[in-house]
């Protein structure tokens, strides 16, 4: 089964360029030692504070509580900002 956690930031700071450098440290980190299938970061557009990252996962053991390495990342960005956490199970795949 497909799911995906959303881990979406409003940070606090307004220059969100000095953040960059954690937030790629975060991922090549991930991407190294996790089960995960894709990363990815994502910008608000329009609005610089708001950062999300998706992470992808296949596998049977979705939880809504979210996976050892989403509920990592949602405590190391916690000083810098807001941050909501949340789990979306794939209903159907898309043959498009």
């Amino acid at each position: 089964m497909m799911w995906l956690e959303v881990i979406h930031l409003r940070v606090t700071d307004q220059d969100f360029e000095r953040l960059m450098p954690t937030f790629t440290q975060l991922l090549d980190e991930i991407r190294e030692k996790e089960s995960c299938r894709k990363v990815k970061l994502f910008r608000r557009a329009l609005l610089t504070t708001d950062v999300c990252l998706h992470l992808y996962h296949n596998s049977h053991d979705a939880d809504n509580g979210g996976s050892p390495v989403g509920l990592r990342l949602v405590d190391a960005l916690k000083p810098l900002g807001m941050v909501y956490h949340s789990v979306w199970a794939q209903i159907e795949e898309s043959t498009t």
